[in-house]
């Protein structure tokens, strides 16, 4: 998924203003979130943008998955574990 390709699907939603606030572009999440596996970890999200992420960053990127789940982007399939799988992509 392209970023101009998320940034249409985010119309309306709050995860434009969410992921500002969080610091994450429209350009990373679309590389590393939206395209590619079928499946992303808060883990595997927070080392692709932080490289060595505290519980901070890992927090952070939680809050930016569940912003994606709300937007009915992304499905919460393991919340134990913080696994994710892209929909509506």
């Amino acid at each position: 998924m392209t970023a101009e390709e998320l940034t249409a699907k985010l119309v309306g939603t709050e995860v434009p203003t969410v992921m500002e606030k969080l610091g994450f572009s429209v350009e990373f999440v679309a590389k590393n979130v939206m395209s590619g596996a079928a499946t992303v970890t808060v883990s595997q999200i927070a080392m692709l943008w932080q490289g060595m992420p505290n519980k901070h960053d890992r927090k952070r990127t939680r809050r930016l998955l569940d912003a994606l789940t709300d937007a009915g982007l992304l499905e919460c399939v393991d919340a134990v574990a913080e696994v994710f799988r892209v929909i509506g992509g």
